[in-house]
């Protein structure tokens, strides 16, 4: 089985425990909390797909990481370290935040630009984008200065390239082109 249908059935497994417990808020909270940490820190994630380091020693190791988290978030970190699925763990998390966004009507949108963009520039590209939801996205701005100016905004499988560092690669790669 693919790790992202793996991914799906254990996210789809959460979610429907979080709504029949009534919990799927603070899930979902706790859920982008541990995302964030988990992507910013590579020493945990190395440590959770390390296949050296004992599964007891890792469900030890993440209930004290995570033990401010609801029961049901910790039982679920738990059952996902026992079955050995720690390597898909950010997949899971993702699916779990997907599925949120499906249940509430909302789309996640990356912008990444050269510099930090104010809620009125936001606004601006995101109603200029016929496939994005104004109302309803929820949008996250990442600054990489190596696009010298412009934004690549990505949505799902979604993407405008709206960067000057694209543009002056295409501009150099057509003029490199040899015409005969």
């Amino acid at each position: 089985m693919r790790i992202s249908r793996l991914a799906k059935r254990y996210a789809l497994g959460l979610w429907n425990y979080a709504i029949s417990e009534n919990q799927e808020r603070v899930v979902i909270e706790e859920l982008q909390v541990a995302t964030e940490n988990i992507e910013q820190n590579k020493q945990f994630q190395l440590f959770l797909k390390s296949p050296i380091i004992e599964t007891s020693k890792k469900i030890e190791i993440s209930k004290e990481i995570f033990k401010s988290f609801t029961k049901t978030f910790q039982h679920f970190i738990i059952l996902v370290l026992k079955h050995k699925r720690e390597n898909i763990l950010l997949d899971i998390f993702r699916e779990t935040l997907k599925l949120n966004d499906e249940y509430l009507g909302t789309q996640r949108v990356e912008i990444v630009s050269a510099i930090s963009l104010e809620e009125e520039t936001i606004a601006k590209i995101l109603k200029s984008t016929p496939k994005i939801n104004f109302e309803k996205s929820i949008v996250k701005n990442i600054v990489d200065e190596s696009l010298l100016g412009g934004y690549i905004l990505r949505m799902e499988d979604f993407q405008v390239d709206a960067s000057v560092k694209t543009k002056l690669f295409n501009i150099k790669k057509k003029l490199s082109e040899k015409v005969y």
